[in-house]
């Protein structure tokens, strides 16, 4: 099962070199760099790709959001601020990850999402969409990568670099910071993503005979979804980044189809018993 990660790792580098190489060489690096952008979800239902809808769709109800664990690059970047902090966290002491209650409005900003993309207003998709993102800060480096969506709206190629470089800044930050915050409170595709989770096949859960309380995999978690004292995994936050399974010694934490139920009978107060 901790193989898994692994895998996860690997798949989400290729994405990201791939993703990169498309955007500063297009499709003459190579044939699959394509892929990078028609498997990203908003390009690929704006082209009308039906395929690659009904494919993530389908993948999400099964699996649950590998999109954000694997092929999202904003995802990709915000580890990179994650892995920072752990690194920080061993030599400078700072604090572990917590579970977080979720955020009440966290839904508000994928209705403001939608309705500038009906209403046509360009500049806050721009601002929130994964892949408009990326294109932005790839564009850093690499300024014919900006999209022209930018400069339609009239302010100039500087104005959408300098967005880029704001966002690579922000979103490392984020990562160091706040873990996996963004992909849960920011992004609209994570909303959309939370509300497909209570129906997914797999999902991470707790095996409360098992497990022995000592943390780890609550303090590993970048999406703060975990609360151990209570055996719970908040899976509608839950980004399938499976860094818990590495982290537990007790193999008390799966990523599986079914529910847990206690092995161990509960103890039970009998009615009446005190005054026997």
């Amino acid at each position: 099962m901790k193989r898994l990660r692994t895998i996860r790792i690997v798949v989400t580098v290729l994405f990201l070199a791939a993703s990169v190489a498309y955007l500063v060489a297009g499709s003459r690096v190579s044939a699959l760099a394509v892929y990078s952008e028609r498997l990203q979800v908003v390009p690929s239902a704006i082209a009308s790709c039906i395929g690659i809808t009904l494919f993530w769709l389908a993948a999400t109800l099964v699996f649950g959001r590998i999109y954000c664990s694997s092929v999202c690059p904003i995802g990709t970047i915000i580890d990179g601020g994650i892995f920072l902090r752990r690194v920080l966290r061993r030599r400078r002491g700072l604090s572990p990850f917590r579970y977080k209650h979720p955020y009440k409005r966290r839904y508000d900003i994928a209705v403001i999402y939608a309705i500038c993309l009906l209403v046509g207003v360009v500049a806050v998709p721009l601002l929130l969409e994964p892949w408009q993102i990326f294109r932005s800060i790839v564009s850093v480096v690499h300024p014919s990568a900006l999209s022209a969506d930018w400069l339609r709206l009239g302010v100039g190629a500087g104005v959408g670099v300098a967005a880029g470089a704001v966002s690579l800044l922000l979103l490392l930050f984020a990562g160091l910071l706040y873990g996996r915050d963004y992909c849960n409170f920011v992004c609209p595709l994570g909303a959309a993503y939370a509300l497909l989770e209570s129906r997914t096949i797999y999902h991470i859960e707790i095996d409360p005979d098992a497990c022995s309380g000592c943390l780890k995999c609550e303090e590993a978690c970048p999406s703060s979804c975990i609360k151990v004292v209570s055996r719970y995994v908040d899976n509608a936050r839950c980004v399938k980044c499976l860094d818990c399974l590495s982290v537990c010694p007790d193999d008390a934490i799966h990523y599986q189809a079914n529910r847990n139920r206690p092995r161990t009978p509960l103890l039970r107060k009998v009615s009446g018993a005190a005054g026997k």
